[in-house]
């Protein structure tokens, strides 16, 4: 916030449309990493001038990689995802005027952006609100975005309990907790919640306290009113599902289970861990790097 501010306030952005792109564009890196991190991939990308077309794969150096990713195929994901962003922002300096949840269902249902999911949609939904000031958005119906840093600290202040408030995504009963109390404690102004809580859940090099398992409360700005509960194990771990659930899935037993998706998962990336030694060893760099990464992602997207 503090980097648009000062570009904006040197007229860096041409108009509404850069302003709302380059936040969705944050927005969208900021998961799973450091919101550091995401404005170095932002800063890259407006750099390579993504604001102002989609981009060739050549002409973006190769961004830093949340968890789970590496740095190729983030890249990747993002020239893919970028076209849609451009639709996205197009659609929101067009209308003006906007309900939060008006916003959440344009940006998670109408115009599916790839990895702009309801964490980072609902930051995106908070920034637009705090920083283009031409836009009319009525944020009574916002929500506050749950990621594991917020869900872990939200139970060690006794706010909900892992073992019987799980959270699986939107509606869930350990979402349902929290936005309830966010609107109670926050009325006009909800998406103050989430921060303070995430940012003590981070790690200890980026300014965090309450870790995973046994957290060093000394210093947490929670640390005079926290029950302290759960120190010895992660809470998010037993109640925080990795997936949303939609609806009543399908029972199947844990044979079944480990049979169908663990074995496919590390089997796949056993084959992309040796493409990319292989890639390396004969020297493939640029382009050529990047068309043999798609042709890979192409040929095994039917894995996925």
């Amino acid at each position: 916030m503090i980097w648009f501010r000062q570009k904006d306030s040197k007229d860096f952005f041409v108009d509404d449309f850069e302003r709302v792109l380059v936040i969705l564009i944050d927005a969208r890196f900021d998961q799973m990493t450091t919101a550091e991190k995401a404005l170095e991939n932002t800063k890259m990308a407006v750099e390579a001038n993504c604001l102002k077309k989609a981009i060739e794969p050549n002409k973006l150096p190769l961004l830093i990689p949340r968890q789970y990713f590496t740095a190729e195929g983030w890249t990747e994901s993002f020239i893919v995802a970028l076209p849609n962003l451009h639709t996205i922002a197009r659609r929101i300096v067009t209308q003006k005027s906007w309900n939060a949840n008006d916003l959440f269902d344009l940006m998670l249902h109408k115009i599916r952006a790839r990895y702009l999911g309801v964490k980072t949609t609902r930051l995106a939904v908070r920034w637009l609100h705090e920083l283009v000031s031409s836009l009319d958005i009525n944020m009574t119906t916002y929500e506050i975005p749950i990621d594991r840093l917020v869900y872990r600290v939200a139970c060690r202040l006794g706010l909900i309990d892992p073992n019987t408030d799980k959270y699986s995504g939107r509606r869930s009963i350990a979402d349902v907790k929290i936005q309830t109390l966010v609107k109670r404690l926050l009325p006009d102004r909800p998406w103050l919640f989430d921060e303070p809580l995430w940012s003590s859940g981070r790690r200890a090099v980026n300014g965090g306290h309450c870790y995973p398992r046994n957290p060093n409360c000394k210093g947490c700005i929670f640390e005079s009113i926290c029950p302290k509960r759960f120190l010895d194990f992660d809470p998010a771990k037993i109640g925080m599902e990795t997936k949303p659930i939609h609806g009543s899935p399908k029972r199947r037993s844990a044979s079944t289970s480990k049979k169908s998706q663990a074995p496919t998962i590390t089997q796949k990336q056993a084959e992309f861990a040796k493409f990319v030694e292989e890639l390396k060893k004969k020297g493939t760099k640029g382009g050529e790097w990047r068309e043999k990464m798609k042709q890979w992602r192409r040929e095994h997207s039917e894995n996925r």
